[in-house]
């Protein structure tokens, strides 16, 4: 079985579809800058690996469910059997997303869109419209909205508040977000930190000859930072490492230039946890969202798919679009892609009234804080230092490895937005009707489908506080009344930001 994923794309894994191992290898279809590839079981860590052009890696699925994402700037063609896993060597988990939160459903598998599939098409257009609808009745930007597919609560805890904002949206209106991305910006912007030559270094790189490779690999291993600081922490590395005449010399090039840009951020990050999976936090709270929802008044709107636009063309992203486009959330049966393809291609009216709606902003945590929360998290991001490398696509600034200015900043560049704000809602009525007409045994089967959840929401009965109530007319035309209580705040969409506006922070 061979299977094509897109620059950024992602591929679904049923549970017992892929025995074995599959074999992912990067074509020479796209750029040949630097990329990853990543397996996200839906219980388990998620393991990334490098891959250059023309090169196979191997993961070990054994008959798990989950996501194979690509990361990599080019298209990667996954290929599998079903003989008996062998051990992989050389994987590593995401550090910034080593497992699920506890009591965190896991997150559902998108299904990937199939040009040839008409269903599938009528659900594209009724995705169109309904980001349409939402930005229209709720007045959103389509500059900046992103649509967030299907219930993405919001949890407890600002950790994971700040993972939902921690994830770098894809060129999409639309995400179906997964808790388990393999793309996210603090890890990134660990990586990019790591490999920048601090300012006026030129005496410091000269005199340190060879130990300068060591020295900068051997930072990006450091979890700790001693009380005096990067530089205490070069003197005892050096004092092991080198010889004492040279020692001595290099630390007192690097007393010249450690409280520069790149060396401040280095150690800043390193004392936040540095690589090690250490929670990143952002600069705002669960509670700050709670009293800013609770401040907030209703919005409702109407969209009908007869005459409602489906253009995206002036929207930020264009016409991009991914993630999930069934109209059931459990629609891997031939009988309910059949339901599915009634209704994406019926004249569907979707009637809405959110209760409570507030945009609420964050951005990484670039300074200590006096909340009794964030005081207890160290901060991590230095502005100045990512501007620094944002502006300097060279290697006068970058060091001659990856990930390099392309990797980051490029076309396809890993760090091209960023999440500035997420769109909160609560108290969810919402009535969808079509006017299609089905017969007795289809009813039956629309209303287990429906218990499962359906679009938009994708959410099941009796799940998240929801509650779905199906009628039909006797001509077998549908209306499904779905409510979620006050109470269960749900991320309706995002606003995304190009990188140029995080710089600012």
């Amino acid at each position: 079985m061979v299977q094509n994923i897109q620059p950024g794309g992602v591929a679904p894994v049923a549970a017992g579809e892929i025995a074995g191992n599959v074999y992912v290898y990067r074509t020479n279809q796209g750029y040949d800058s630097f990329g990853s590839v990543a397996w996200a079981p839906q219980d388990g860590p998620v393991q990334t690996q490098d891959i250059a052009p023309g090169q196979t890696v191997v993961f070990a699925i054994n008959g798990q469910a989950g996501d194979l994402a690509n990361g990599c700037p080019a298209l990667v063609q996954a290929l599998w059997d079903n003989s008996p896993a062998r051990e992989v060597l050389n994987v590593k988990a995401n550090a910034a997303r080593k497992y699920l939160k506890p009591g965190r459903r896991p997150a559902r598998v998108a299904k990937a869109l199939k040009a040839d599939d008409p269903g599938q098409a009528a659900m594209q257009k009724l995705t169109a419209q309904w980001y349409n609808a939402v930005v229209g009745g709720l007045g959103l930007d389509p500059n900046t909205f992103q649509l967030v597919q299907g219930v993405e609560p919001l949890g407890a805890t600002s950790e994971e508040l700040w993972n939902i904002f921690d994830v770098v949206p894809p060129l999409s209106v639309t995400n179906y977000y997964n808790s388990s991305q393999a793309n996210v910006f603090s890890t990134d912007y660990g990586a990019v930190i790591n490999n920048l030559i601090p300012q006026n270094s030129n005496s410091f790189q000269k005199d340190m000859g060879d130990y300068y490779s060591q020295w900068t690999a051997y930072l990006k291993t450091v979890t700790t930072i001693p009380a005096g600081g990067i530089l205490q922490l070069f003197q005892t590395w050096s004092q092991l490492n080198m010889p004492p005449n040279k020692a001595q010399q290099c630390y007192t090039d690097y007393q010249q230039i450690s409280q520069g840009t790149v060396p401040a951020a280095v150690s800043m990050w390193i004392v936040a946890g540095g690589s090690t999976g250490t929670q990143k936090a952002y600069n705002a709270t669960i509670d700050q969202l709670q009293a800013a929802l609770q401040a907030t008044s209703s919005k409702s709107f109407t969209m009908d798919s007869a005459t409602a636009s489906s253009d995206l063309t002036h929207t930020w992203a264009k016409a991009d679009t991914s993630g999930w486009f069934d109209f059931f959330s459990g629609g891997a049966s031939g009988q309910y892609d059949s339901l599915s393809q009634q209704m994406a291609s019926s004249d569907v009216v979707i009637s809405v009234t959110f209760q409570r709606v507030v945009t609420f902003p964050a951005g990484p945590l670039s300074k200590v804080s006096t909340d009794p929360i964030l005081s207890r998290y160290q901060p991590w991001y230095s502005s100045a230092a990512l501007n620094l490398a944002y502006q300097n696509p060279d290697n006068t600034v970058w060091q001659p490895t990856h990930p390099n200015w392309n990797d980051t900043f490029g076309p396809t560049g890993n760090m091209l937005r960023t999440t500035s704000a997420l769109i909160v809602v609560d108290g969810v009525t919402i009535t969808t009707s079509a006017n299609t007409k089905f017969s007795s045994s289809d009813q039956q089967q629309f209303q287990a489908a429906v218990s499962g959840g359906f679009f938009p929401f994708f959410e099941a009965s009796a799940s998240g506080g929801w509650t779905h109530k199906t009628t039909f007319d006797n001509n077998g035309a549908v209306t499904v009344t779905s409510t979620s209580a006050l109470g269960n705040p749900i991320v309706l969409g995002a606003s995304v930001t190009p990188i140029g506006g995080v710089l600012l922070l």
